[in-house]
Parts: C-alpha cells; sequence; structure tokens
C-alpha cells in the first residue's frame, strides 16, 4: 500500500490566517494607552478570512474620517488588562451612560424642533437608535 499525503492549500491558508489572529489577540493583551491611540489613528490594510490582503477602500478613508473622533474618545478607555479588567469594565459602562446621555438631549432637541412630545421622542429615536447597533452587531456575529 502507498499513502501520499497531500497539503490542502486553501486549509493551510485558513490554519495561518488563524495563527496571525491568535498572535494579534496575544498582542493586544499588552496593549497600552498609547498603542490604543495609535490605532484609533491608524488606516491600514487589513487580512480577509482567506489571509489575503485587503487593500484600504475609498468607503474606509471616508469613514475613518467621519468616526475618528470616536475612536479617539474610546480610546481613553484603559485596555482591558489593567486591574484585572475592572478599570476597562467600569470606564466603558461610565463612557456609555455618556453616550446615551448625549443621545438622549440630541433626541429631545430634535423632537423639540419638531413638535414632537418628549415620551414619543424617547420610545421613537432613542430606543431605536440603541436596539439597532445591537441588530446590526447580531447580525455580524451569526455571520
Amino acid at each position: 500500500m502507498i499513502v501520499n499525503i497531500v497539503t490542502d492549500v486553501e486549509k493551510k491558508k485558513q490554519a495561518e490566517a488563524y495563527a496571525q489572529l491568535l498572535a494579534k489577540i496575544e498582542d493586544e493583551e499588552e496593549r497600552t494607552w498609547a498603542s490604543q491611540f495609535k490605532t484609533a489613528c491608524m488606516l491600514h490594510p487589513t487580512r480577509s478570512d482567506d489571509g489575503e490582503i485587503v487593500d484600504i477602500e475609498i468607503m474606509d478613508g471616508i469613514m475613518q474620517f467621519l468616526v475618528i473622533g470616536w475612536k479617539i474618545l474610546f480610546a481613553l478607555i484603559p485596555p482591558a488588562h489593567y486591574f484585572g479588567g475592572w478599570a476597562c469594565f467600569i470606564a466603558a459602562l461610565l463612557f456609555i451612560g455618556i453616550c446615551t446621555a448625549i443621545v438622549g438631549e440630541f433626541a429631545n432637541l430634535f423632537g423639540c424642533v419638531l413638535g414632537i412630545r418628549s415620551s414619543i421622542t424617547a420610545i421613537s429615536f432613542v430606543a431605536l437608535g440603541t436596539s439597532l447597533p445591537d441588530t446590526f452587531a447580531s447580525m455580524v456575529a451569526a455571520a
């Protein structure tokens, strides 16, 4: 009996991509505040699930320009490994509360300008603004 061992190229690419992902995750554990700010400001090519390099597109640049303020703001949250994760957890809850207050105020102002009661504004705009991101995150996680 002769046994031929053949390497599956697709599986090998996928295994290399997973190895790179694990290495990236391990590097993130040692993340500092400075590296968080660098990551928030950088726009660079990424790797797909197949391990191929995906270049930056025009929409990536536009979105980076539009959300860089938020990215820098949330880079203020301490890295996850500080104080066993508690500093990150508490700061993240604080930032979520601040963002919720800001969205609530903008919704209230928008309702005031349009002459809509506060209760209707709260139900429609604020609830929609908080549940839609969860919906999209669930869709991405399921894919």
